[in-house]
């Protein structure tokens, strides 16, 4: 009973901090997938403002301009929600309307936005959640500057240009006034040996675009390298990046 009161106690704490930073702070730092790991980083580094729609599933940016395009009409309507397969282990719903991408993305970011970690199909109470996250990232426009981060998945097929001009078109939409978006994609580039591991950093037509080179691909049931934990020295690189923007 105590630790259960104990436990409250420190959550009710944690949401009053959160409510009093975010109140308070000129920046928005919020992730925009296409995975959960900019949003776990983020969190970690004590940067995370709030969750948006995409924090924790699997997207790209070409889903989420359509989803914005079309003010999230259908984004949780259940006519177009469908289970489906992910990783060959478990079911989790998939938005089967907005599919009309021309870019190539890693296969996992290509079938749909997947809400992996929450059955929305089943639970009215996460739809609500959901449609509450859409509120709330929108909610800041015009308001306070959005730090957006963006985790482009390793694909050697993906036209850099047509994510630049798709990446161009997010920073707009958060953009107003004098609070200018800023968009950060950070994506990977693999090395043979430790020697060539690095970072490098790019502006491109106004993007901030960010390369890691690495040995590993962020993937995979190794959890350190999965949240990039074994490149750690290496994000702390791009975490000071953002906090000097």
């Amino acid at each position: 009973m105590i630790n259960k009161l104990k436990q409250k106690y420190k959550s009710a704490l944690k949401k009053i901090k959160w409510k009093f930073k975010l109140k308070f702070s000129k920046k928005i730092y919020v992730s925009f997938g296409e995975n959960c790991l900019p949003d776990n980083i983020l969190e970690r580094h004590k940067l995370k403002s709030l969750t948006s729609p995409y924090s924790h599933g699997r997207t790209n940016i070409e889903y989420i301009l359509l989803l914005e395009r079309d003010n999230y009409k259908d984004f949780l309507n259940p006519d177009y929600l469908k289970y489906e397969m992910v990783d060959g282990k478990k079911l989790a719903p998939r938005l089967k309307k907005y599919t009309e991408i021309t870019n190539k993305y890693n296969q996992a970011q290509m079938n749909g936005f997947e809400f992996t970690h929450h059955d929305v199909i089943k639970s009215i109470n996460l739809r609500k959640k959901f449609e509450e996250r859409v509120k709330k990232i929108q909610s800041f426009i015009g308001q306070k500057k959005y730090i957006i981060l963006y985790h482009h998945r390793y694909n050697e097929n993906t036209n850099l240009e047509q994510l630049i001009l798709n990446l161009k078109e997010l920073k707009e939409l958060y953009s107003g006034n004098k609070n200018l978006a800023e968009v950060i994609c950070f994506t990977q580039n693999i090395v043979e040996t430790p020697n060539e591991r690095n970072v490098e950093f790019f502006n491109r037509e106004g993007i901030h675009l960010i390369k890691f080179n690495t040995l590993n691909l962020w993937e995979g049931e190794n959890d350190d390298i999965f949240w990039a934990r074994t490149d750690e020295d290496l994000i702390i690189k791009m975490i000071d990046y953002l906090k000097k923007i």
